[in-house]
């Protein structure tokens, strides 16, 4: 009986989306380039903000900079309905895991570059 009444409210709540799946895949893409774009360019920023002369016009131009195309991107997708929002946010969110994997391995792949190098 239980399960029945659990059932319904998802069908409910499911078919009050106004977006196809493929449109929510596509949006979910979107969040997820736009979170790649801004946790990627963080880490570049950071990386050269350190050695950089002026580090303070590094971390602070980029911030507004980042910000600014997050917020355009979640403008323009959300198209007045709070849904697409959502779905956007989870795939901005699923970036930072994905971005930070990223540059794990290939910071990983490049010492080990560097290690073979001075070896030989």
């Amino acid at each position: 009986m239980m399960m029945k009444k659990q059932r319904k409210l998802m069908i409910n709540v499911l078919s009050g989306i106004p977006y196809s799946p493929l449109e929510l895949c596509y949006i979910l893409i979107f969040g997820f380039g736009l979170g790649s774009a801004f946790f990627l360019s963080l880490w570049w920023v950071v990386f050269k903000g350190l050695t950089s002369e002026r580090p303070v016009l590094w971390f602070v131009g980029s911030f507004f900079i980042r910000i600014g195309l997050c917020l355009l991107g979640f403008y323009f997708i959300t198209d007045g309905g709070w849904q697409s929002l959502v779905i956007s946010l989870v795939g901005f969110i699923l970036a930072r895991p994905a971005t930070r994997l990223l540059i794990e391995l290939t910071s990983h792949s490049s010492l080990n570059k560097l290690r073979s190098k001075n070896e030989s």
